[in-house]
């Protein structure tokens, strides 16, 4: 099966474009192409990146010290991973469902702007110590979540039965737990403002794992099932779309369970159990698609290592909460793992699916797809390698502080060549859309006379370089 990957927001397939309004001299208005909108949209994202980035060494060596990693990954999980979720289960659930979004280009854009102003207010509120904007802020996030489940619902009702249409459940299952794990935040913030601190615990042990296990970890394995074989250039396996479905109570349950876990801790282990047990609708098709097509692109073997710390981490989240002696080291069984879950596979799959993506958003033609694939895939070994090497170190308890912190600011530096291939690609593209220009001019100032030949005047070519089909009983 193959897919066809457009512009978030557009209308997939055949189905006709918007008609362009009239613009100065009755002229149509230029469209916005795909690659602008592309480049806009995950700009916010890449934004979030940078300030996590930021944040983080200010955390570590610089002012904010004593403000703990809180920020940095609020930043990261909320702001940019968050942005990057919003984008693409909108791009995702209008090719599964093979119809446009309820609203369109027009309502992802608001809800990606809302989404950066709810994480922005949330932040500042927090941090401040002011419920009212922290409320405010979630408030945002929350409502342009329940617009996107509105959004994907309604789309998937006036589907025509395409066979993966229950695959795009997933994101709306998943924005559904972004409103609850943001409300869940907000009143972490509002317990630990009233002195119950007890009360914060459990909230903090159900907004963590709403959001890591629910939120980001639904809607990674929902789009693995459709992304992980089109990233390898394979066929899907036949039962993968049914495993996946089938896959989704379970991790909705687990995900339940565990976060409830702060009212009787041995259902954290439980709800481990029954969330791998989802995962596993999606892991096995995926194990077996890699069996006939090994990951040696930087994107799937970064998406491997991705997947495989998620793993590590539900697994052993789940022992250290069900065997922690009160919620309070339960608390500290998340903290610890915070960093990893965030870094070695949130992160990390975001690096690896922009790395397949971009390249096929920005386009340009086959030949510049294959160039731009390969700006991304520059030395990918050595990039999965050092990056995932350098994290095992950074998250290690039992190396001296120093140490860790410069094998942290290495996986960062490593893992900051997607910017730059993204600049590459961009360059690379401009370079080609010069090209043939230069090209026809000389080639037109080569005849005699500086024309060009009558053979090409009388058969133009199209951007691609072929010549159209002469009609039958025509010659040249």
């Amino acid at each position: 099966m193959s897919l066809s990957i457009g512009s978030p927001g557009s209308r997939p397939g055949s189905l006709p474009g918007p008609r362009r309004s009239p613009g100065p001299g009755g002229r149509p208005a230029k469209k916005p192409s795909r690659r602008t909108t592309q480049v806009r949209r995950n700009a916010i994202v890449m934004a979030w990146l940078l300030t996590s980035a930021v944040l983080a060494g200010l955390t570590i060596v610089g002012p904010l010290v004593s403000w703990g990693t809180w920020l940095p990954l609020h930043a990261l999980l909320l702001g940019g991973i968050g942005s990057a979720i919003t984008i693409w289960s909108a791009h995702f659930a209008d090719t599964l469902l093979h119809r446009p979004a309820l609203g369109g280009a027009a309502l992802l854009d608001a809800r990606l702007y809302a989404h950066s102003l709810g994480t922005v207010v949330v932040l500042t509120g927090i941090t401040m110590g002011r419920q009212v904007p922290a409320l405010i802020g979630a408030g945002i996030i929350m409502a342009q979540a329940i617009a996107g489940v509105v959004a994907i619902t309604v789309q998937y009702r006036r589907a025509i039965a395409p066979r993966l249409a229950s695959l795009a459940l997933h994101y709306a299952v998943a924005l559904v737990l972004l409103a609850t794990g943001a409300l869940l935040g907000f009143l972490i913030s509002w317990s630990n403002a009233h002195g119950r601190s007890a009360l914060a615990d459990g909230f903090y042990l159900a907004h963590t794992t709403t959001m890591l296990l629910g939120f980001v970890g639904t809607t990674v394995l929902g789009t693995l099932t459709v992304l992980w074989p089109t990233m390898l250039r394979t066929p899907m396996e036949p039962q993968a779309a049914r495993w996946t479905t089938r896959g989704l109570p379970y991790l909705v349950g687990g995900t339940a369970l565990v976060a409830a876990s702060g009212l009787w801790l041995p259902l954290a282990g439980l709800g481990t159990v029954v969330y791998l047990g989802g995962a596993c609708g999606v892991l096995v098709p995926a194990y077996r698609t890699a069996r006939r097509v090994p990951p040696t692109s930087f994107a799937t073997a970064s998406a491997t290592a991705a997947v495989s710390w998620f793993v590590g981490c539900v697994v052993v989240l789940g022992a250290r909460m069900a065997l922690a002696d009160d919620v309070v080291s339960a608390r500290d069984a998340i903290h610890a793992l915070r960093l990893p879950l965030a870094a070695g596979f949130a992160l990390q799959i975001l690096v690896a699916a922009l790395s397949y993506l971009a390249p096929v958003m920005l386009g340009g033609g086959p030949a510049a797809t294959r160039a731009t694939n390969t700006i991304m895939d520059r030395c990918a070994a050595y990039r999965v390698t050092a990056a995932n090497a350098c994290l095992l170190l950074a998250v290690s308890p039992g190396v001296p502080w120093q140490v860790r912190v410069v094998a942290g600011a290495s996986a960062a530096l490593v893992t900051s060549y997607l910017l730059v291939g993204m600049v590459l690609c961009l360059r690379e593209l401009s370079r080609r859309k010069r090209t043939p220009r230069t090209t026809a001019a000389r080639t037109g100032a080569a005849g005699p006379g500086g024309a060009a030949s009558a053979s090409d005047a009388a058969h133009p070519t199209d951007l691609a370089g072929r010549r159209p089909a002469q009609p039958r009983g025509e010659h040249p």
